[in-house]
């Protein structure tokens, strides 16, 4: 059974599988007992589970006589003492070697002292118990009394010379206990009294003008905690009243380390699954005792506590470098990363990956290249982890990185890690801008502006951040021409981002606000034409209303659409999702939307295989549904960060012509398409029969209004052009005939003909010639011109 449980990878499965492992132990107090103790090793143990394993071990037959069983139990004690410095737990163990030293079996008493190691072990195990909990300002009073009657009794049973070192050593404990504050100190002082009395009458005057100038600074004390105690009862024992308490009470030099550390266990006791206390209760012992192992005991115990925090693992690989140094450390950190204790969060991780860091660089042991493996391992790790769950400020990559910059031969492999950076965390406003600070300290002006280059064509979460980082570089050690081009990239991009900005707007439908009337129907609404309007009736049919039908139908449509936007269906219904996993189907695409209410003709994107390679559209019903989907941008699914996006349909411009006039008669095309070229793409450049027209034809309607802007008015030769769009020329006709083709609409009209019939030169060069008579300058007739052009051998 030990060997199942050490064999689990994670404190999660620890925890599934050991409540099965304790119900098969039944009977088997090994078994039990082997689950316990692993136990003990991940989590704290209660105070009761401690006594109900105590109960256990002192169930077993002759428990109390065999020293080996013995000695398990009170280890056991031990552990409960210092899992949780509660009185209740002292008092028992004093019960419980009480009752082993006033036992009547001969066996028992004789099996105790050889597991405590000594005789006296009662009077040891109070002077312990004492020291532990002697700092209790409310009740550490009832295991003293005890501790001073035992002292007593031994006093009244010797003689000679060990009856007055017993009575020194009682009255040094007296003194100790009047200078600590506690509530019982008046019921302490009047012992003490009768006690120097009966002991030391003759030094009785001096002992107590002594002992009275101990207990006036004590009630001093007292005061200022019993304002504090008050104000804990108040607050029923709340973890912020305690840290004032502590405050308080640190600021007063004479207050001993002791007592804090007592204020730390008593919030413990209801604060001991909140992180900061334990931090705070470790950072103080490391800098209040010289003893390591104080703060590392500490730590041990807030990690039993509290394993999901990453700050106290930070603090423990801290604490075990200053106890024992690098391997310790290392032991630390690899149990914290074997259990996967910080696994569920890349800010924890963080936190234990820069104390890990910390304690390799100053390490004399470890040469920079352990360190940049360091380095790499914890980048690794890092960011196997959930992205969401990343540091917006990034802490660990700013260590993470500099660490390695600073070793020997380290700035390439810190360049690649910001690029993983980068790459990982592409949306990340933050991790670019420390990309390129990196390569402006550690590379070249050149290369900074390169990672701003591309990270200002990312749709980054805050890229007015970016935009200053870049000015504040090009401004610094940029020339006039850096400055330019960045301010021409950043402008670019400002477009880019209100477009989008627009697009979403648009896409949201129209807004839920009031109706806007147009400019020459508006007046202001003031409270006389507000009572106009609820005094005159509304007569539709009178002269005063202007308005018309259409007028009217369009009011109650906007007035309906405005009603309820979200509930109307957008204007843009069509998103664009692509990066989704191999494996997915119509119908995950139809749930990662929201089902079917809200996603309909869903679109699946395959290759000439017949493959499916992440990408599908769908149509969404409302404007809501539509606003949740783009919500879903950059959602993480198996691994794959989606990305959903209006899609966006690239329709072909449509060639536009600009009739040209005006021009002189030997006026070439080159030369008016060299006129209209500066204005957009000229398709081709023709004339009508006459001569007198030439058509530009423009890629698009926008470069024709730039083009017939460019034309009209242009001198060429001497002659000034006259240009103009041609309405419903060739783009009139091809949406006619696109709209047909869509109608299914099929023309069977034959094609016209040409309006000429084709000349045969054949014939007409051998045909003979004829002299030209009167006769020939008549008139002719649709026959007479047949016979000339087809010849005589045709028929009339």
């Amino acid at each position: 059974m030990e060997s199942e449980l050490d064999n689990l990878n994670s404190l999660g499965d620890f925890l599934k599988v050991l409540p099965e492992k304790l119900l098969r132990a039944g009977g088997d107090i090994d078994s039990l007992r082997t689950a316990r103790q692993c136990m003990y090793g991940y989590l704290a143990v209660t105070s009761d589970l401690f006594l109900e394993w105590i109960a256990d071990e002192e169930s077993l037959p002759n428990a109390l006589s065999d020293e080996s069983v013995l000695k398990h139990i009170i280890g056991l004690y031990e552990m409960a003492v210092r899992e949780r410095i509660s009185l209740v737990m002292w008092q028992r163990y004093v019960d419980f070697a009480a009752s082993l030293s006033n036992s009547r079996d001969e066996e028992i008493r004789a099996a105790a002292a050889a597991a405590f190691g000594c005789e006296d072990y009662v009077i040891t195990l109070l002077r312990q118990g004492v020291e532990a909990t002697g700092a209790h300002y409310l009740q550490s009073q009832a295991l003293w009394m005890q501790y001073c009657d035992y002292f007593l009794h031994q006093i009244d049973k010797a003689e000679g010379l060990q009856r007055d070192e017993l009575v020194k050593q009682l009255q040094s404990v007296f003194i100790e206990r009047l200078a600590q504050p506690h509530t019982g100190v008046d019921e302490t002082f009047t012992m003490y009294s009768e006690f120097t009395t009966k002991h030391n009458a003759a030094t009785y005057e001096q002992q107590m003008v002594d002992a009275n100038k101990i207990v006036s600074v004590t009630r001093g004390q007292s005061v200022q905690r019993n304002a504090f105690e008050d104000r804990l009862v108040e607050s029923e024992g709340s973890w912020a009243e305690y840290s004032r308490y502590i405050s308080g009470l640190a600021a007063d030099n004479t207050t001993r380390p002791a007592e804090i550390c007592m204020l730390y266990e008593r919030a413990l006791v209801t604060s001991c699954y909140t992180p900061e206390v334990w931090s705070e209760y470790g950072a103080y012992t490391a800098g209040a005792f010289d003893d390591t192992q104080v703060a590392l005991d500490v730590m041990y115990r807030g990690l039993r506590n509290c394993p999901w925090s990453g700050r106290l693992w930070a603090q423990c690989v801290r604490s075990a470098y200053a106890h024992e140094g690098y391997e310790l450390a290392s032991r630390v950190y690899a149990r914290a990363t074997d259990t996967h204790a910080v696994s569920y969060s890349m800010v924890e991780f963080g936190l234990l990956a820069v104390a890990w860091l910390a304690v390799t660089r100053t390490d004399p042991g470890c040469d920079d290249e352990i360190l940049l493996d360091a380095c790499d391992q914890c980048v690794d790790v890092a960011y196997k982890l959930d992205p969401n769950t990343a540091d917006p400020v990034l802490y660990f990559e700013r260590c993470s990185t500099s660490t390695a910059a600073n070793a020997e031969n380290g700035t390439e492999r810190a360049r690649r890690l910001w690029t993983r950076i980068c790459k990982a965390r592409r949306f990340c406003t933050e991790a670019w801008v420390l990309s390129a600070e990196f390569e402006a300290a550690h590379g070249s002006a050149q290369s900074a502006r390169s990672v701003f280059r591309h990270a200002a064509q990312r749709k980054l979460d805050n890229p007015e951040r970016l935009f200053d980082a870049w000015l504040a570089l090009e401004n610094t050690s940029g020339e006039l021409v850096d400055i330019d081009a960045a301010e021409r990239i950043i402008c670019e991009q400002r477009r880019v981002i209100l477009r989008r900005a627009e697009r979403a707007h648009a896409m949201a439908g129209p807004a839920q606000s009031e109706v806007v009337l147009p400019a020459k129907r508006q007046r202001s609404v003031t409270p006389e034409a507000t009572a106009a309007d609820h005094s005159t009736p509304a007569d539709h049919s009178t002269p005063a209303d202007h308005s018309t039908p259409a007028d009217s139908a369009q009011a109650q449509s906007t007035k309906s659409d405005s009603a309820h936007p979200a509930d109307q269906p957008p204007r843009v219904t069509t998103v664009f999702i692509s990066s989704l996993p191999r494996t997915f189907s119509s119908a995950d695409v139809e749930a990662f939307l929201g089902g079917p209410t809200q996603a309909t003709n869903i679109s699946m994107q395959i290759d000439k295989a017949g493959e499916f390679h992440g990408r599908a559209t769908a149509s969404m019903q409302s404007a809501s549904a539509l606003i949740a989907a783009l919500d879903k941008n950059n959602t993480v699914v198996d691994g794959h960060h989606i990305s959903v996006h209006i899609y966006k349909q690239h329709a072909k411009p449509v060639e536009t012509s600009v009739a040209v006039r005006g021009f002189a008669v030997h006026a070439t095309n080159k030369q008016i398409a060299a006129i209209a070229k500066p204005a957009g793409t000229v398709v081709r450049v023709r004339r009508n029969q006459s001569g007198d027209t030439a058509f530009v034809v423009m890629h698009s309607y926008g470069d024709a209004v730039r083009a017939e802007a460019t034309l009209n008015g242009c001198v060429l030769d001497e002659c000034t052009l006259d240009a103009s769009i041609v309405k419903g020329g060739r783009s009139a006709t091809a949406a006619k005939q696109k709209d047909a083709k869509e109608a299914g609409v099929i023309s069977l009209a034959p094609r016209k003909v040409a309006r000429r019939p084709a000349k045969k030169v054949s014939i007409l060069r051998t045909a003979p010639a004829q002299e030209p008579s009167g006769a020939d300058t008549e008139a002719k007739s649709n026959a007479e011109f047949r016979q000339l052009f087809l010849g005589n051998d045709s028929k009339p």
